[in-house]
């Protein structure tokens, strides 16, 4: 009796390591644009991919929750064709960057950065561009390095949280195991205005491990910390449709009126990259050459 509830017990536990394990299974990205390279962050590898002219203004871009930079394909082309230089960092988990640990804070994805600047020797002020979760690490980062930003631009930027239903249908959309029927529907509404169809590489790309560490940064890292930006203007560029973060430009415009511009963006939802690359890449480029007029 003892030794078959022995081996039914290591039958169900070899069962939870398997769901466990296809639960957290990467469903990689599409490749970067851009040059690979590598840096050390006191032992922990991140890898992030350059392109563009050599000494020209650099824009580092940042992706979205348990997403890859790849996201920033086309903008980067774009960017890179309008005579600027980019940067995109991959997040802790996601395509080389190593994820040694879940115990992370947003002030670690913003110490990433740091010693990819660093390693770049890049001392002037860049122009951060973050995505959704991307977002919070570009504000971050500015909040913690004031010095080395000259500008933000948020592309559906939220803080807290998104509603429930959008949260069940995101942890869908990390389970590569469950039916594309399910995970496409879930994809739709979370990210997509309903009238736009989501490209095949948005069903893929997805990181899971990457995703838990994520959110536990953003759980661990108290707002009041973070949520200023520093001291950098912030160009808010916000999805009429977003489920994710329906108010999240109209929340930093109330608490930083004077540094805070608002652009909505038609017919986008919270993933907007794919769904108004034209427009999108017309925005950050505007406010790219006023930048650039400035200095």
């Amino acid at each position: 009796m003892i030794k078959k509830c022995v081996l039914a017990l290591i039958g169900c536990t070899i069962v939870v390591c398997v769901f466990i394990f296809a639960a957290l299974r990467d469903n990689p990205a599409r490749p970067v644009i851009g040059e690979p390279r590598h840096a050390d962050n006191h032992g922990v590898i991140l890898r992030y991919y350059v392109s563009g002219p050599d000494d020209r203004e650099v824009v580092v871009l940042l992706a979205s929750y348990a997403r890859s930079g790849s996201d920033f394909n086309e903008l980067v082309d774009r960017v890179n064709r309008a005579g600027y230089r980019t940067l995109v960092l991959q997040a802790r988990g996601i395509d080389g960057t190593e994820l040694p640990g879940y115990n992370l804070t947003l002030f670690d994805y913003a110490d990433d950065l740091a010693a990819v600047l660093d390693h770049e020797a890049l001392l002037a002020p860049v122009v951060l561009i973050g995505h959704a979760f991307g977002n919070r690490i570009a504000r971050s980062f500015a909040s913690r390095y004031p010095a080395r930003v000259h500008s933000l631009i948020l592309l559906a930027a939220g803080e807290g949280g998104p509603p429930t239903d959008v949260r069940n249908d995101i942890f869908r959309i990390l389970l590569s195991f469950l039916p594309d029927s399910t995970r496409s529907g879930a994809l739709h509404r979370a990210f997509f205005a309903p009238d736009n169809r989501a490209p095949d590489y948005w069903m893929t790309g997805w990181y899971p491990r990457a995703g838990l560490a994520q959110g536990r940064a953003t759980a661990s890292t108290p707002l009041a910390q973070w949520s200023s930006g520093g001291t950098a203007p912030m160009l808010v560029v916000q999805p009429a449709q977003d489920a994710a973060a329906p108010d999240g430009a109209e929340k930093l415009k109330q608490l930083y009126p004077d540094r805070v511009t608002i652009v909505s963006l038609a017919n986008a939802g919270h993933a907007i990259l794919p769904e108004q690359p034209e427009e999108i890449a017309r925005i950050v480029l505007g406010h790219l050459d006023s930048q650039r007029s400035e200095r």
